[in-house]
């Protein structure tokens, strides 16, 4: 449950860190941003992306187990780095936004892989349900904070609560803690071990 709920923490301040950099960040002349950059270290994506290229197939349980392992630890590693940003927000520069931008990208694609190899192969009966779940629960964060990013930096600009709060009762349907009990029920009962949940 504690997984669930840094979540939705992180969720909210990295739109806050977004919004809030607009107005705090000096304006650099040109020179200096190009210091800047070439004195960034360069991001460090995980290469452990999600990827199937299967097509109308029958997945066999084995696969289906190694299949949603991969999804998840993956989606674990790309969230622990954006947290690793998120703790410092409000030290955060122009290459740690960037960073959190290419994790956010890197995310989605992940999310959008494992989608596709759901939709469009023949999975046993039994994980049907789950999986779907899964790839809700998993991809509503990161989809929510892409998908409605302005929408969220204007609630905060105009410093409107009751916005945000509207947005996180519509958009976090998916991702409760009522939906991760289900889930971890299900990999405990299929003996799948992912670092997903780990604290």
């Amino acid at each position: 449950m504690k997984r669930f709920t840094l979540y939705v923490v992180m969720a909210f301040t990295i739109v806050v860190m977004y919004a809030c950099s607009h107005d705090t960040m000096p304006k650099e002349s040109n020179k200096e941003s190009k210091e800047n950059t070439a004195s960034n270290v360069p991001v460090k994506i995980p290469d452990d992306l999600f990827v199937s290229t299967k097509k109308n197939e029958t997945i066999s349980e084995d696969e289906m187990k190694a299949s949603i392992k991969k999804y998840m630890d993956y989606s674990h590693v790309i969230d622990k780095e954006m947290q690793t940003i998120v703790y410092k927000y409000e030290d955060a520069n122009e290459s740690d936004r960037e960073k959190l931008k290419k994790l956010m990208d890197e995310g989605k694609k992940n999310d959008a892989n494992f989608n596709d190899f759901l939709s469009n192969n023949t999975i046993p009966e039994d994980y049907k349900e789950p999986s779907k779940t899964i790839y809700e629960f998993v991809s509503s964060i990161r989809e929510t904070l892409t998908q409605f990013e302005e929408e969220i930096v204007g609630a905060v600009e105009n410093g409107s609560l009751t916005e945000i709060s509207d947005f996180a009762s519509e958009h976090f349907s998916k991702a409760n803690g009522r939906q991760q009990l289900k889930i971890e029920k299900f990999l405990d009962e299929k003996n799948i071990k992912t670092t997903y949940f780990d604290e």
